[in-house]
């Protein structure tokens, strides 16, 4: 019994000997390095997830082409009128040359027999359209024995009788193709068309673009200046219920003395003639403004020219 007693105590030191040199044994290297690197590994995850987002894409650069305006168109006054076989050119053009090239384009547009009515005006400081589509405007107007081709400032005015709205529809196609920034004013009425009196004025203004011309120093209207007013004075007896007022300009060359009284009895004298073409004279007043209502600057002979007019106002 001591004996078997015993030996369970020895036996029992001894597996308490070997437990004990189990748990107390040293925890080596790697534990170590892992005690060290758990902490720097939950902080680095946790600073990826606190430290502000960069964005790294490429900037949104956006170029812009720069806006260039171009300069606003301004022709001087110039008109075309056909009568017929005769066609009329009065208005203002800066020197032989241009006119020479605006005889030329004509007379190979329309063929040697045509009758040219020169009333062109050169003045220093002018400007002129190009005339390159001359030719194709004035083969679309054949049908048009009264038509008339009218530029002043960015706009072209276009006016007669055509026989159908295909020809006056390709009239005008005609003229946006030769002129694309030029404004087109289409007032060309179809044969037998009731008249319409919505662009009365529109048709005046086209007709009286170019300036009424004048003798020197005087109220008697200029040879030819007649068959313009002619076509103004249709146009209005057409129209019963209106009234005009005609009012005359002078450029600033001389004195209010003298040119006050002179662009009121130019007035008159326009005034006279449309009464005389069977509008009543009671519907017809007339004044001069003198230089006081410039539409273009004293400062140059072609800007002096387009000053000295005569309005029609409709009312």
């Amino acid at each position: 019994m001591t004996g078997s007693g015993d030996a369970r105590v020895s036996a029992t030191a001894t597996e308490w000997r070997t437990e004990s040199r189990y748990y107390r044994r040293s925890p080596g290297w790697g534990w170590l390095l892992g005690l060290l690197l758990i902490p720097l590994l939950f902080g680095w995850l946790g600073w990826g997830a606190l430290k502000p987002k960069v964005n790294v894409n490429a900037p949104d650069v956006s170029v812009s082409a720069p806006n260039v305006s171009m300069p606003a168109l301004n022709f001087s006054p110039l008109s075309i009128l056909r009568n017929g076989n005769d066609f009329t050119l009065s208005g203002i053009l800066p020197d032989l040359s241009v006119k020479n090239s605006l005889l030329a384009a004509l007379k190979s547009a329309l063929g040697p027999a045509v009758n040219l009515i020169d009333k062109i005006d050169i003045a220093a400081g002018a400007t002129a359209p190009d005339f390159g589509g001359l030719s194709a405007l004035l083969k679309a107007a054949t049908d048009v024995p009264d038509f008339q081709f009218t530029v002043e400032g960015n706009t072209m005015t276009l006016n007669g009788t055509a026989p159908s709205e295909d020809v006056r529809a390709a009239i005008e196609a005609a003229a946006k193709a030769g002129w694309p920034n030029v404004q087109i004013i289409n007032n060309i009425t179809i044969t037998g068309a009731a008249p319409s009196c919505d662009n009365l004025q529109a048709n005046i203004d086209a007709d009286l673009a170019v300036p009424i011309k004048f003798e020197t120093g005087s109220d008697r209207l200029n040879a030819g200046e007649e068959q313009r007013l002619s076509n103004v004075a249709t146009a209005v007896k057409a129209c019963p219920a209106v009234k005009l007022t005609v009012i005359g300009h002078t450029d600033n060359t001389g004195t209010d003395a003298i040119n006050d009284p002179l662009s009121e009895s130019r007035a008159k004298s326009v005034a006279a003639y449309l009464a005389s073409q069977g509008i009543p004279a009671d519907v017809i007043a007339s004044k001069g403004a003198g230089s006081s209502e410039p539409v273009a600057s004293n400062d140059t002979e072609a800007g002096r020219a387009q000053n000295r007019r005569t309005d029609i106002k409709v009312s």
